[in-house]
């Protein structure tokens, strides 16, 4: 059915479990050539509506010549039907990866390539289905991936991009989390009582070494301010230190981050955050008030973290900007709808809320369009009555604590239509459409 003179079938043994259950290879290998890092038109990326499917991905270094891309999907967003010779309900599934390395802040070398078909069937597969990729990685490099999903009965597909670090044996992609029966965390946000493991590349060490943090990361600046986002890490609020092995089974109660190492001489490490159940949404009276600062005065915000009765504060908030009951719930229901996506795809060592981006996707919404390259993302929106589109440059600045920290270029000629968007949203109404 799959067949070309320059392609062939890979079978892999450490595989064989998921080919028994349903899954076919299909790996292409070109000659590795140079090309250009940039990419435009993929606003689609950060907002959920571009797709039915949304699968998770996870990187795990294994080896030093080896890497695991752990594939998440769910199996509600798929189409299953009858129209197969079983006359079972079946879902088919593809995924296919492109392995960038890269070469330098705007280019990418294309090393690999591989797409995978999934034969799910409804009855056999839970809330979950997991999958793994094995990439070619070397230490020392950095790879991006392109990842494309489909599935091939609803024709529809999905579009991330995956970035790969393996110049550093400390970081976060060496650490493999699971829960206590082996199944993988895919994302770095845990729940109070969540029973985890951590599973490290090198099984050697005998000791881990956990740095605690109250979360209390400062809010971004404006757009048209100078400086940077600022680093919250220096002295850890609480230290541990336990006997470490793959078995070792973890639970941590307290709101904050967790820094795991096994180096005390290298800053880089694993980083879990744990902010409360209801995370990426958020739910109290304070939470609610908290993202209000991007849109409000500082003696506004201020006054609203004073009030005493904070649920009766936020509701005459929004009554106050909409000017009716109908408009202000139009105004909650999109505003932190943001909040939830600003968490759920930028939480890092921070609340996604707080971060660079969080603070652009809350008063801006999703990109409209996207420019994406080794060096970083470039966000436009195009604004009602402006002459030219409004961009947003962000660097991608890895840290010791997260791989995916990116830092806003501020400009005060970004200074304008922030003030423009600041005070649509304080007059009742949602500057850019989404």
């Amino acid at each position: 059915m799959l067949s070309h003179k320059n392609k062939y079938w890979l079978v892999i043994p450490a595989l064989m479990a998921a080919l028994a259950a349903g899954v076919e290879l299909f790996y292409a290998c070109s000659s590795p050539y140079t090309v250009a890092g940039t990419r435009w038109n993929l606003g689609s990326i950060y907002n959920p509506s571009s797709s039915n499917i949304h699968p998770a991905f996870k990187v795990y270094h294994n080896s030093d010549n080896t890497s695991l891309l752990l594939v998440k999907l769910f199996p509600s967003e798929l189409l299953f039907n009858q129209a197969n010779t079983a006359g079972e309900f079946i879902s088919k599934v593809s995924v296919q990866v492109h392995t960038y390395e890269v070469v330098d802040s705007v280019k990418l070398r294309l090393t690999d390539s591989i797409t995978y078909y999934y034969s799910i069937k409804q009855q056999n597969v839970g809330r979950r289905f997991l999958a793994q990729v094995p990439l070619k990685t070397e230490m020392g490099k950095k790879y991006q991936l392109r990842v494309v999903t489909r599935d091939l009965l609803r024709h529809d597909f999905n579009l991330k991009y995956v970035d790969v670090d393996k110049t550093n044996k400390f970081s976060e992609q060496n650490f493999n989390v699971t829960n206590k029966d082996n199944m993988p965390y895919f994302s770095n946000v845990l729940t109070p009582g969540a029973i985890y493991k951590i599973q490290y590349r090198d099984p050697s060490y005998k000791y881990i070494y956990i740095d605690y943090y109250k979360e209390d990361a400062p809010l971004p600046k404006p757009t048209f301010a100078p400086g940077t986002t600022e680093s919250i890490y220096q002295k850890p609020d609480s230290l541990y230190k336990l006997d470490y092995s793959p078995d070792l089974l973890l639970a941590f109660q307290y709101r904050g981050v967790y820094h795991f190492r096994f180096d005390t001489t290298q800053r880089d490490g694993l980083t879990i955050v744990n902010y409360g159940n209801d995370f990426p949404k958020i739910k109290t009276p304070e939470e609610l008030i908290d993202p209000l600062a991007y849109i409000t005065t500082t003696a506004d915000y201020k006054a609203l973290k004073r009030e005493e009765n904070k649920k009766l504060a936020v509701d005459n908030f929004w009554l106050n900007i909409g000017k009716s009951t109908g408009r202000a719930r139009e105004l909650i229901r999109i505003y932190y709808n943001r909040v939830y996506f600003a968490n759920y795809y930028f939480t890092n060592d921070r609340p996604g809320w707080k971060t660079d981006r969080g603070m652009i996707y809350i008063v801006y919404g999703p990109p409209q369009n996207m420019k994406k390259s080794p060096a970083g993302e470039t966000w436009v929106y195009y604004a009602k009555g402006a002459n030219n589109a409004i961009e947003f440059d962000f660097s991608y600045k890895p840290t010791a604590f997260s791989l995916d920290n990116f830092v806003l270029q501020r400009s005060q000629s970004q200074d304008w239509h922030w003030r423009d968007a600041v005070d649509s949203w304080r007059n009742g109404q949602i500057y850019l459409a989404d």
